[in-house]
């Protein structure tokens, strides 16, 4: 599964504790065409990304996953990617919005697969193109940790940079080791802000040590401008051509991007492999699986009847695993209609972050429903809400009561075992105080 990335840092100021809160995952679950509303574009992303400049080539989501060991979101199947490409003049850029953030770090994660090199700056060029950077206006001096590209030492290659500002005003700070055109590589970033003015840092790893603790920057960068650090609110991706030096942004493709204020959570292969709820009998059974939980708490089971507010009903210890580990938590309360479950992660600093909504339907049936059929073994009868004395009877087909099960008060599926009678056809009989249902099955 893709991965994920985003986490709110909130300041409490009574306690001193920092939370940490995932700010957006991006996956590109979109269908196939342009990413933006743009000159009336197809707007696949529903609004979610932005158009910022350019009158051509608009960016574009195209069929297929990137993937990295390791690294997981959440892409749905058919999930798509971006696809950038340098070769046209005026190529629009867009932004991604989350929540403001003006303290602590901010950490960026994406998968990037760079297909052609030809349109790079020289690799004796201390410049370059930035072609993804964090954004927090509507001007070009609002970009700010900008991750720069050029060709490598080696044909086919590259290499990439960061520069808290602009080129002219900061320096790039360049990784020099050569990376591959038609590789996928995780790229990470961090934006660290520091009281006082003209010392905020921005970082670059690739393909960093999956460690729960924030590891020393491959390059980075100091912001040089006076006054008040930036405000981040937004992540661009960025197309251009330069058509003096015939040098641009590379034809790349990118992919789950994660935004956070915890590095852990940007860059750790967290851990939650599935996560689901079924109806039992009028009750929910969550499950879930992790693997690779470092330095984890708890657990925290969250419900919801509008899957807007959402409150927690239980917490459940982390068992702190780097293996596979399985979870099971029963809802007491019998549900009555829709219920929406997620799970709140909590590390032991803290930091949280919450997986994905999954939904049940409590709704109780009003007919009875049977399956599978034709049955071998074990038939199972959904049905109403049973009473004190709810039954099941098995009639053959010459009238005979060819099997009999007493039902639970309360449930909505019974399991009837079968597989001593004889093949052939008969009728199963759901009787509920005066509400008495049939249906035929066949026994092979």
């Amino acid at each position: 599964m893709k991965n994920i990335l985003s986490i709110l840092l909130i300041n409490c100021i009574l306690s001193q504790v920092v939370f940490a809160q995932r700010l957006l995952t991006e996956d590109f679950n979109y269908s196939p065409g342009q990413l933006t509303a743009y000159e009336s574009g197809a707007n696949v992303s529903g609004g979610r990304w932005t158009h910022i400049s350019g009158i051509n080539k608009p960016l574009q989501v195209v069929e297929g996953s990137l993937s990295y060991p390791g690294y997981i979101t959440s892409p749905a199947p058919g999930s798509g990617r971006v696809l950038m490409d340098s070769t046209t003049i005026s190529a629009e850029d867009a932004y991604i919005s989350f929540d403001t953030v003006r303290n602590n770090s901010l950490y960026v994660s994406f998968l990037l697969k760079v297909d052609a090199t030809v349109n790079l700056s020289p690799h004796d060029l201390a410049s370059g193109e930035y072609f993804a950077a964090l954004y927090s206006g509507a001007s070009n001096s609002s970009y700010g940790g900008r991750i720069y590209i050029r060709k490598g030492a080696t044909e086919n290659t590259y290499n990439l940079g960061i520069a808290a500002q602009a080129y002219t005003v900061t320096p790039i700070s360049w990784i020099n080791n050569d990376l591959a055109a038609g590789s996928t590589y995780l790229i990470t970033t961090a934006y660290q802000f520091v009281s006082g003015s003209r010392n905020d840092s921005a970082k670059l790893w690739v393909n960093p040590p999956l460690v729960p603790i924030e590891p020393p920057a491959q390059a980075s960068s100091i912001y040089t401008l006076a006054g008040p650090s930036p405000k981040i609110t937004h992540f661009a991706l960025r197309q251009e051509y330069n058509t003096t030096l015939h040098v641009g942004t590379p034809k790349c493709e990118i992919d789950a991007i994660k935004i956070s204020t915890s590095w852990s959570d940007a860059t750790l292969p967290l851990s939650l492999l599935s996560f689901s709820v079924v109806n039992n009998n009028g009750y929910s059974n969550l499950s879930w699986v992790t693997t690779h939980e470092i330095n984890m708490k708890n657990f925290e089971v969250q419900k919801s009847f509008d899957a807007r507010s959402f409150e927690t009903i239980a917490s459940v210890p982390a068992k702190n695993s780097v293996s596979t580990s399985s979870y099971s938590y029963i809802d007491n309360k019998l549900l009555t209609g829709v219920g929406y479950y997620r799970l709140k992660m909590v590390d032991n600093d803290g930091a949280f972050s919450y997986s994905g909504v999954v939904s049940v339907n409590g709704k109780l049936p009003e007919k009875i429903s049977i399956f599978p059929n034709p049955v071998v073994n074990d038939l199972v009868l959904l049905h109403p809400k049973a009473g004190s004395e709810a039954s099941i009877r098995v009639i053959s087909m010459d009238g005979k009561q060819a099997a009999f099960a007493s039902v639970q008060p309360d449930a909505i599926e019974t399991s009837i075992h079968v597989s001593n009678l004889r093949k052939g056809n008969y009728i199963v009989v759901f009787i509920n105080g005066k509400d008495v249902q049939s249906l035929k099955f066949t026994k092979q």
